[in-house]
């Protein structure tokens, strides 16, 4: 294949890996659900594709019209607003049973529903949508999203006004996917100093414009003897902490920091575990001034790979039981990553950066999928999602 891809963010080095599905073992693979696979292809253009995942058949295409949707997120208002006629790219794509999907573009201040041929449904550019999206047991759907001007907090110094722009201030926001309008939005820094965490965002005295990092909200569908239906599952990466809070009452009801680092992707399992997708990277804030605050993030010679780390609750463990499938397969994407078990105790996980999907045992691949651009590059992926 020829190039005829210019470099840019979604592109991935890569010249060995076959365009789409690799079978390497056809074990108990049957019943495994569908996967819809997020991609991009030419400049303005992102691909959305669901498969039958045990056979790779592609089931159906999205394909929206990116720039159109640029221009109408477009909002004037927005502090961090990329240039007009930049490209954008979407995240996490919410797929619904009417084959409609809501997508929020990540860098952009948009939420969008699109129907079965791809056609606007409702549009959202009020607030930065971001990371995730997810249904809670009453269909409502949690994104994870931050207002154009922050909350002030008593932290904060008194001259806020220098923050109320530059300090990324997550929200959790319960969403009506028929309209697309706003519930309810409340702060996680607002949760975490009424619950008497100030020390954790502070841990190191020092206050910086992106404190949490909110990278997931997942809504427990069932009770359990450890949560209660429609309780949330929150993740912070900025924090390397994970929290259950219930919205009916403001509380977090339990917390966790590590031992996973700047992690992304957390998951209910059975009715007595979490699964924590641990990126388990470094990252170093080289200026601490908030209005120049940059990081870089890197592996260290003790932790050389991503991991997957399983919390039970009524044992109060922490176990790893696929981390040689993630040695085996060099699984390192810094940023992002998702993972999910499936029905017969194999697992799904999307090495984002690396533009990789990867399913096996707790040792041995059984699935790699790629999306090839040209002879030189693969697309990065857009977290990818399990339809069960």
């Amino acid at each position: 294949m020829k190039q005829i891809f210019k470099p840019a963010e979604f592109l991935v080095e890569n010249v060995e890996d076959k365009d789409g599905f690799t079978y390497f073992g056809s074990d108990n693979i049957e019943l495994y659900p569908k996967i819809l696979i997020s991609h991009k292809g030419e400049e303005f253009s992102q691909k959305f594709d669901l498969f039958e995942l045990s056979t790779g058949k592609l089931l159906k295409r999205w394909e929206p019209d990116n720039k159109s949707l640029f221009d109408q997120a477009y909002n004037q208002m927005n502090p961090r607003k990329q240039e007009k006629g930049s490209d954008l790219y979407f995240m996490h794509p919410f797929f619904s049973q009417d084959s409609s999907l809501i997508l929020n573009s990540q860098l952009t201040s948009l939420l969008v529903k699109i129907d079965k041929n791809g056609k606007t449904v409702w549009l959202k550019n009020d607030r930065n949508y971001h990371h995730t999206l997810e249904e809670d047991h009453e269909g409502y759907i949690y994104a994870t999203t931050q207002p154009f001007i922050s909350g002030k907090y008593d932290m904060l110094p008194e001259d806020y006004d220098a923050y109320k722009t530059i300090l990324l201030d997550d929200e959790i926001t319960k969403i009506n996917p028929k309209n697309g309008e706003i519930i309810n939005s409340k702060s996680v820094i607002e949760i975490l100093l009424e619950n008497g965490y100030e020390d954790l965002l502070l841990s190191k005295g020092q206050f910086i414009s992106d404190p949490i990092h909110l990278n997931d909200i997942q809504p427990a569908l069932t009770n359990s003897e450890y949560w209660n239906k429609g309780d949330l599952l929150i993740s912070c990466r900025n924090l390397s902490t994970i929290f259950l809070y219930r919205p009916s009452t403001s509380k977090i009801i339990w917390i966790k920091h590590g031992p996973w680092y700047n992690q992304h992707d957390v998951d209910f399992l059975d009715n007595n575990k979490v699964v924590v997708y641990g990126n388990d990277v470094i990252r170093e804030e080289s200026r601490i001034d908030p209005k120049l605050t940059s990081q870089n993030l890197f592996f260290s010679s003790k932790r050389k790979n991503n991991e997957v780390y399983i919390y039970d609750f009524e044992k109060d463990t922490i176990t790893t039981p696929y981390s040689r499938l993630l040695k085996n397969e060099n699984v390192r994407t810094i940023t992002s990553g998702r993972c999910d078990i499936l029905p017969n105790g194999d697992i799904f996980i999307e090495e984002t950066n690396n533009g990789k999907i990867i399913i096996g045992d707790s040792i041995h691949k059984k699935i790699k999928f790629v999306k090839r651009l040209d002879d030189n590059h693969i697309s990065s992926l857009f977290w990818s999602r399990i339809i069960n």
